[in-house]
């Protein structure tokens, strides 16, 4: 079990605030200064500096946070190891992974390990990588960007990013393809804040000098039916993963939008904490997603 200090370490960190983690984890604004400082006394470093009221990590308390979390993880996994007669595969997908592109990979897997208890969290990356860090999934499969100091990682699948649009767009025309700039008049349809999705056409767009605000209109939507339902029905474009839209470009109810830019590829990635006891076990489970 991990020193009661480490807890209100981590929670100091996630707050910034010496009140409100006190008032979090009910105990006083005193208690909370003494569990810090024994903690600094004991590693001889610095892990806050204050600029005023404002209160920052330092460099030390940065590299000391994330080995915690990390040995807070291994120490989740190993309890729920103890308390289940049944180790529960513990892990989270991004929508794209978990909606479009893991299911043949899960029924392999419970084809062969029939007697396997498996607990997959569906959310964007953001939030993915908060439960990972919170200890709640041992492991993630993603679309977004991540820090590769923080996580481990293998590549799970390369996948292309394309435009797409409704067959009745002014934009479907024999031989057309268009530059970023020419597609701003059109309504962009786009997943939220947080989404891997999101974070890849910031990153192409970013390469052509240009932000999702450049687009006339943008509509967020958290559902990725709900983005090609739109989508079909004329309401706007939208980019998204290749795997996402198969099955409506061979039935015609979307198009593809040739773009007049360098292809876009974007790895699915398989992460874990960096420098887990388990990563050895981690790289098995990877096995079985990609046998």
């Amino acid at each position: 079990m991990l020193d009661y200090r480490i807890f209100t370490f981590i929670k100091v960190c996630q707050t910034l605030n010496f009140t409100q983690a006190a008032r979090e984890l009910h105990i006083t604004q005193p208690a909370v200064t003494k569990h810090i400082k024994d903690l600094e006394n004991e590693y001889q470093t610095k892990l806050f500096h204050f600029k005023g009221k404002q209160c920052k990590l330092t460099d030390d308390g940065k590299d000391l946070l994330d080995l915690l979390i990390t040995m807070n993880n291994d120490v989740q996994h190993f309890k729920n190891r103890i308390k289940e007669k049944r180790q529960p595969l513990q892990f989270g997908a991004t929508l794209t992974i978990g909606e479009y592109v893991i299911t043949p990979a899960l029924l392999s897997i419970l084809k062969d390990h029939p007697k396997l208890q498996i607990k997959m969290l569906v959310d964007n990356t953001e939030r993915l990588l908060q439960e990972m860090d919170n200890g709640h999934i041992d492991f993630a499969i993603i679309e977004g960007f991540f820090s590769k100091e923080k996580y481990d990682s293998l590549r799970y699948k390369k996948e292309a990013f394309i435009a797409v649009t409704s067959p009745d767009s002014p934009l479907v025309k024999d031989g057309a393809s268009y530059h970023f700039e020419d597609l701003l008049n059109q309504p962009l349809i786009i997943r939220e804040e947080g989404s891997g999705t999101r974070d890849i056409l910031q990153v192409a767009l970013k390469e052509a000098n240009l932000t999702i605000p450049d687009f006339h209109q943008v509509t967020e939507i958290g559902n990725l039916n709900t983005i090609k339902a739109l989508v079909k029905n004329n309401m706007g474009i939208s980019f998204l993963y290749q795997s996402v839209v198969e099955e409506e470009l061979r039935q015609g109810s979307l198009v593809q939008l040739k773009l007049d830019e360098n292809p876009i590829y974007h790895d699915f990635t398989f992460i874990w904490r960096k420098g887990s006891h388990f990563q050895e076990q981690y790289k098995e489970i990877f096995d079985l997603f990609t046998s």
